[in-house]
This record gives structure tokens, sequence and C-alpha cells, in this order.
């Protein structure tokens, strides 16, 4: 299978290990990955400009087009701003007629079909947990682990179509065919705090140590994430250390299936067999 891989901003410049994690764990279940000459999805503009933002995710969409691709990306922020400008294109008439203008200007069309797939989706729905399970290796014992749903991807689920917005099951079911045990989590479809951490740092940084409070008290080791917002607010106590972790750790999903699978280390950053071995 051929996916066009969006990587979104935050990966190429600020989390390179989760993108070295997720291109070798494509690599691992057979799928080849196309990069495309992308740019920002729009999400970042969409307070100030909604025709610029809602045109850059479009555009994307155009290109991939092109190469009669699907899109797949990592970030769930992406993730959502494609789908809310996939579903605000087909029932705004005038939004679209403006958004195909621009397409037209840059020698560019949209009919309307292109699929935009998450990590998450995409090997819940398209690769499938039992076919998953089956290519672990090195199934990962003895710990427990807690996830961090993303915002954007669960709501509204009208737009998305991820999950069940107030009790999803794909994530935990993902985790659970390495081998890890998931435990039930109040907080795990609630804002990590990153979204509001430039207007009011402190309410983010307050709802960063309600999570890995509420997280040890579980009885999780591990928090985590396949949405690089989240993220990267969850490893901000490795450079403030006035943030209690209460002994959780945060850990990309893309490095836990990764360890159980078998794949090399020194692919990421922080380590499958630092963290699992």
């Amino acid at each position: 299978m051929r996916l066009a891989y969006f990587p979104g901003c935050k990966i190429p410049f600020y989390m390179k290990d989760y993108g070295a994690s997720f291109e070798a764990l494509m690599l691992r279940l057979g799928i080849e990955l196309v990069k495309l000459p992308f740019h920002c999805c729009g999400y970042p503009a969409g307070n100030d400009d909604f025709l610029t933002s809602m045109y850059c995710a479009i555009k994307n969409l155009a290109v991939a087009q092109q190469h009669d691709l699907d899109i797949i990306t990592p970030c769930k922020c992406c993730f959502g701003q494609f789908k809310h400008a996939i579903h605000r294109y087909h029932q705004n008439l005038e939004l679209k007629d403006d958004i195909d203008h621009l397409l037209d200007s840059e020698n560019l069309s949209w009919a309307g079909k292109t699929k935009v797939k998450h990590l998450l989706s995409f090997l819940y729905h398209d690769v499938g947990v039992g076919e998953l399970k089956k290519e672990i290796t090195n199934p990962i014992e003895g710990k427990k682990l807690v996830v961090q749903y993303g915002c954007h991807a669960l709501r509204p689920f009208s737009i998305t179509r991820f999950d069940h917005p107030y009790t999803p099951k794909i994530f935990e079911e993902l985790v659970q065919v390495t081998g890890i045990q998931t435990v039930e989590w109040p907080k795990s479809t609630e804002c990590c705090g990153n979204p509001v951490a430039d207007t009011n740092r402190a309410l983010s940084l307050k709802i960063l140590k309600s999570k890995f409070k509420s997280a040890s008290e579980a009885g999780a080791d591990y928090i985590c994430s396949a949405c690089t917002h989240c993220q990267i607010q969850y490893e901000i106590p490795g450079y403030d250390s006035t943030i209690d972790t209460f002994g959780v750790r945060p850990v990309l999903y893309t490095h836990v299936l990764g360890a159980a699978l078998g794949i090399e280390s020194s692919l990421s950053t922080q380590g499958s067999t630092g963290l699992f071995g």
C-alpha cells in the first residue's frame, strides 16, 4: 500500500524522533510512504484568516490527488484540520468557490475524494488489531499505561469520525496488542493543556500537573500519546523541574508499538530498550 506522508510542521522541527519511529513502523508493516511537496495544514492560521486556513488544507489534498494517493499523518491536529476543511468545503458553497478559484490560480483542482487517515485509525481500520497482533515479536509485560486521545481527533464526531467522542476504545486496543496493560483513566479524553500554553501558561501547567497526578493515582507507569501537541506538553518536565510527574513517564505510541515489533531502538531518541527493556 502507498500513502502520502504528511508529517505536519512540528515533527520535522521539534519531534524528529516521532517522524523516525513512524517511518520505521510503516516500513516494518510494508507501507510505502510517499513524501510530497506539502506545506502547513493551515491549523495555525485558523483564528486569524479562515479562508487561508481552509485553503492550506485543501491545497494539500489537491497535491495528494495529483499522485492518486490518500494521506496518512501521525499528527492529530493536522488530522482534525483536514477533516474540518473537508467538511466545510463540501457544506459551504461560497467557501468552495473561493478555494476552487485559488486552486485554479495555481493550476490545481480537488475532486473531493482524497481520504485522510491518522496513524491510529489506519492501524485499527486498515491494518486491523488481529493482523497487528500477529506481527508482535517482543511483547511488553509488567507495565501499565494510560492513553491520551487528543482533542482534535475525537470531536466533533460528526466531522472527524475517529472514535466515540466520550467512550473511545481504539487507542487502548492498539496498545493492548503490545502486551502492555492499559488502565482506566478519567482524563484520557480531556485536553492536555497545550492549546492554551501561549495565552495562559499557568492554566496550561496546572492541567499538565493534574494529568500526571491522576495518571499516577490510576497506577500507570506511562502516559501514551499519538499527538504532537500532547507529547510536546508531556515532555515539559524534561526541562522544567517544577513539574512533578509523580513517577509517570510520557511515551509515544510509535515507540511502544515499535518496541513490541522488534524495531531497532536506535531509531528513537527515547529508545525502546531504555523504556521497556
